[in-house]
C-alpha cells in the first residue's frame, strides 16, 4: 500500500509541517532530552509518537516508551505505548497486528479501571475495524462501548484530542459508520445528536459533524443544503487547524460537484485531496478522490487519464482490503475469544473447588456434630430428647423450605415481569417503525409546500396566472397527501394508546384475523428495527369467514408476538449459518376447525431437536444463547392459551423448520 501511495504523491507537491505542531513537538523533545527515566518521559514519548506524521519516528517513540514503561512497571504508559504502535501498524497496512496491540491496551486499561484509557482504546478499535477491514458491526460495538464509558465518566482526551470530551467524538464516529453502512436514518440521528451535544457544552465550532451531515444530505439528494454544510465544516476546520478533516471535506465537496455535473470544480477539490493527503489521513478519502478523478476524466472523454486513476483505485483497494488482512483480523478476534473462554473456564474450576471444599467442611462439621449428639444420646439414654431434637430440626428445615419457596416465587415474578417488558420493547420498536413512514411523508410534503408558497408569491408579483394556477394545484395535491398520511399516523398512535393500556383481563369480541396480522407486522418491523439486513417472506392465508372470538386481545397478542419473534429468530439464525440458496419464510394461517379456531405459525428455520421438544413449555427453558432469552416466553404463552380454554401445540423437524398450532374456543 505504501508503494501505491508514494507513486501517487510523487505526482504532486509535498506539504509542510504546521508551526503549532512543531512548537508542541519541541516541548515534548525537551522533556525527553532530560532523560529522567520517569513516567513523564514515557508520557512525552507516547504523545510525540501520536502527533508526529513520520511512521519511523512514531515506531521509535513507541518502542522506547514500551521499554521504559516495563522498567518502571508503569502499566498505563505501556498501554498507551501499545496504542501508538498500533497507529504505526495500521498506517503500514498491518491491520491484524494493529488490532492485536489495541486489544492488549484495552485489557491493561480495564485491569487498571482507567476509564480514559478504556475509551481511547475503544476509539482506536472502532477505527481499525471499519477503516481497516470494513467490519462495520464490530466497529459499532466498540464505538457504542466507548461512548458509554466516556459519557458515564466524563472522559476527556489525553494523548489525542487533548482536554476535549470524547463522548461527542464517539457520536460522530457512530454516525459516520452508519453512513458507510448506508443506514441514513441512524446516521442522521447520531450526527444531529453529536451537534446538539457540542452545542450543549459550548463546543459548536467542531467541523467534523457538519461534514458528516453534509455527506448524508448529499447522498439524499439535498445538494444545496449539503454544499452549505460542507462550507461551514471547512470554515470551522480551518479555524481549528485540523488538516485531516479539511482533506475529507474537500473529498466530499468533490463528490458533490460530480453529482451536480460541475466537473472542473470536482477535479479541483479531488486534486486538493491528493496534494494534502498524508499518513495521518483516512484512506477512504484518498480512494474517494481517486475515484472522482477517474469519473471526471471518463465523463470528459479523456480515457487514458480515466483508466490511470481507475487502475490506481483498484490497486489501492486490493492493498487495503485484502483477504489476508481480513483473515488475520478474524484470527486475532478468535484468539481473544479463546483467551476469554479460558479465563472463564479457570474461574469456573476455581469456584467449583471452593464449593467442594465448603461442602467437605460442612460434611465434616455435620459428622462432628452428629458424633457429639450420638455420644450424648448414648450416654443419657433418653429417647424423648432425641425425638424432640428431630422434631425441631424438621420444623427448621420446613421453615427454610418455605422461605426458599417464597424467594423463588419472588424471583419468578421478577422474571415474568422482565419477559413482559421485553415483549413491550419488541412491540414499541415495531410501532415506531410503522409511524416513521407517514411522519416522513408529512414532513417532506410540508417542506415542498413551503417552497411552493415562496414560488407562488414570486409568480403573483410577476402576474403569471397560469403558473400560479399550476402551483396552486400542486399545493392542493400535496395537502391531500399530508392529510392522508396524517390520518394514517393518527390511526397508528390510537393503536399504540390502545395497546399501551394495562390489560384488564376482561374478554371482548375481537377480529382474530386483524389481531394476527397486526402483531405479525409489529414483530417483523421490531426485528427489522434491530437488524436492517434482516428480510423474510411473509405468507398469510386467513379464513375470512371467521366470526369474532371472545378473548383478552392484549394477552393473545403477547402470545402471538412471542411466537412470531421466535420464528423470525429461527429463520434469521439459519440464514446466518446457511446463507447460500436459503430464503427465510414465515407462514401464518387461520381457519375454523369444528368448535375451535386454529392459528398455525410455520417457519423454515433451524427447527427444534427432538430431545428437547417436551421441555420447551417449561419455565426458564430456552434454546437461545445465554443472555438472549429468559425461557419464560413460551411458558407464559402456554398459560395464557390454557386460561382461554385453548391449547398450544408444536411440531418440528430439526434443520427443516417448526410449526406452532394455537387452538382457541370458537
Amino acid at each position: 500500500m505504501k508503494k501505491i501511495i508514494l507513486h501517487l504523491l510523487m505526482l504532486l507537491p509535498a506539504t509542510g509541517l504546521f508551526a503549532q505542531q512543531q512548537k508542541m513537538e519541541d516541548s515534548l523533545r525537551e522533556v525527553i532530552r532530560h532523560n529522567r527515566r520517569d513516567t513523564s518521559e514515557v508520557n512525552a514519548l507516547v504523545t510525540l509518537g501520536m502527533i508526529t506524521k513520520n511512521f519511523d519516528s512514531t515506531r521509535i517513540c513507541a518502542q522506547k516508551a514500551t521499554a521504559l514503561s516495563k522498567t518502571l512497571m508503569y502499566k498505563r504508559g505501556e498501554a498507551h505505548s501499545l496504542l501508538a504502535a498500533a497507529n504505526v501498524k495500521f498506517g503500514e497496512g498491518n491491520i491484524g497486528a494493529a488490532i492485536h496491540n489495541e486489544m492488549e491496551a484495552l485489557q491493561i486499561f480495564e485491569s487498571l479501571n482507567d476509564y480514559s484509557g478504556i475509551a481511547t482504546a475503544n476509539l482506536s478499535l472502532q477505527g481499525s475495524y471499519w477503516g481497516g477491514v470494513k467490519d462495520y458491526p464490530k466497529a459499532l460495538s466498540y464505538a457504542y462501548r466507548g461512548f458509554e464509558v466516556a459519557e458515564r465518566n466524563n472522559v476527556k482526551g489525553v494523548t489525542t484530542f487533548y482536554g476535549q470530551r470524547l463522548a461527542p467524538l464517539f457520536l460522530a464516529e457512530i454516525g459516520q459508520i452508519y453512513l458507510l453502512m448506508d443506514m441514513m436514518d441512524s446516521a442522521l440521528h447520531y450526527t444531529k445528536k453529536c451537534i446538539q451535544y457540542n452545542e450543549q457544552f459550548n463546543h459548536a465550532s467542531w467541523g467534523f459533524p457538519f461534514y458528516i451531515l453534509a455527506t448524508i444530505q448529499r447522498q439524499q439528494g439535498d445538494y444545496k443544503l449539503a454544499l452549505e454544510n460542507y462550507r461551514l465544516a471547512k470554515i470551522l476546520t480551518v479555524q481549528n487547524d485540523i488538516p485531516r478533516d479539511t482533506i475529507q471535506i474537500n473529498s466530499g465537496i468533490s463528490s458533490l460537484y460530480i453529482n451536480l455535473n460541475i466537473l472542473d470544480s470536482a477535479n479541483y477539490y479531488a486534486i486538493n485531496v491528493l496534494r494534502s493527503w498524508n499518513s495521518e489521513s483516512e484512506t477512504k478519502n484518498l480512494l474517494e478522490a481517486i475515484s472522482n478523478l477517474g469519473q471526471v476524466y471518463k465523463m470528459k472523454g479523456e480515457k487514458d487519464s480515466a483508466i490511470k486513476y481507475i487502475e490506481l483505485k483498484h490497486a489501492l483497494e486490493d492493498s487495503i482490503f485484502s483477504e489476508d488482512k481480513r483473515r488475520a483480523v478474524q484470527n486475532i478476534a478468535f484468539n481473544e475469544q479463546l483467551k476469554q473462554q479460558e479465563i472463564e473456564a479457570a474461574q469456573a474450576v476455581y469456584q467449583s473447588r471452593l464449593q467442594i471444599l465448603a461442602l467437605g467442611g460442612g460434611l465434616l462439621a455435620l459428622l462432628l456434630v452428629s458424633g457429639i449428639l450420638w455420644r450424648n444420646n448414648r450416654q443419657k439414654q433418653k429417647s424423648y430428647t432425641i425425638l424432640e431434637i428431630q422434631k425441631k430440626e424438621t420444623e427448621l428445615q420446613k421453615a427454610k423450605a418455605e422461605s426458599a419457596l417464597e424467594k423463588l416465587k419472588d424471583t419468578q415474578a421478577q422474571l415474568i415481569q422482565s419477559e413482559k417488558m421485553a415483549s413491550l420493547g419488541e412491540l414499541t420498536a415495531g410501532i415506531a417503525h410503522e409511524i416513521q413512514n407517514p411522519l416522513n411523508f408529512v414532513n417532506n410534503f410540508s417542506e415542498v409546500n413551503t417552497e411552493l408558497i415562496s414560488d407562488i408569491k414570486t409568480e403573483i408579483q410577476s402576474g403569471n396566472l397560469a403558473e400560479i394556477k399550476k402551483i396552486a394545484e400542486n399545493l392542493e395535491v400535496n395537502m391531500e397527501k399530508i392529510t392522508l398520511h396524517g390520518r394514517r399516523a393518527d390511526d397508528i398512535v390510537k393503536s399504540m394508546i390502545q395497546h399501551s393500556r394495562t390489560s384488564s383481563s376482561q374478554k371482548e369480541l375481537c377480529d382474530l384475523n386483524a389481531l394476527v396480522d397486526e402483531y405479525l407486522r409489529l414483530s417483523y418491523h421490531g426485528i427489522r428495527a434491530k437488524d436492517k439486513t434482516f428480510n423474510a417472506e411473509l405468507i398469510k392465508d386467513f379464513d375470512h369467514h371467521l366470526e369474532k372470538v371472545n378473548i383478552v386481545p392484549q394477552d393473545i397478542g403477547r402470545v402471538l408476538l412471542n411466537i412470531f419473534n421466535n420464528a423470525f429468530y429461527a429463520v434469521g439464525e439459519r440464514k446466518r449459518l446457511q446463507s447460500l440458496g436459503y430464503e427465510p419464510i414465515v407462514t401464518v394461517t387461520t381457519k375454523k376447525n369444528g368448535d375451535n379456531i386454529e392459528i398455525r405459525i410455520i417457519d423454515n428455520g433451524m427447527g427444534i431437536p427432538e430431545g428437547i421438544m417436551n421441555k420447551i413449555f417449561h419455565p426458564f427453558f430456552t434454546t437461545k444463547p445465554t443472555g438472549q432469552g429468559t425461557g419464560l416466553g413460551l411458558s407464559l404463552s402456554y398459560d395464557i392459551v390454557k386460561a382461554h380454554g385453548g391449547e398450544i401445540k408444536v411440531k418440528s423437524k430439526e434443520g427443516a423448520g417448526c410449526e406452532f398450532i394455537i387452538e382457541l374456543p370458537g
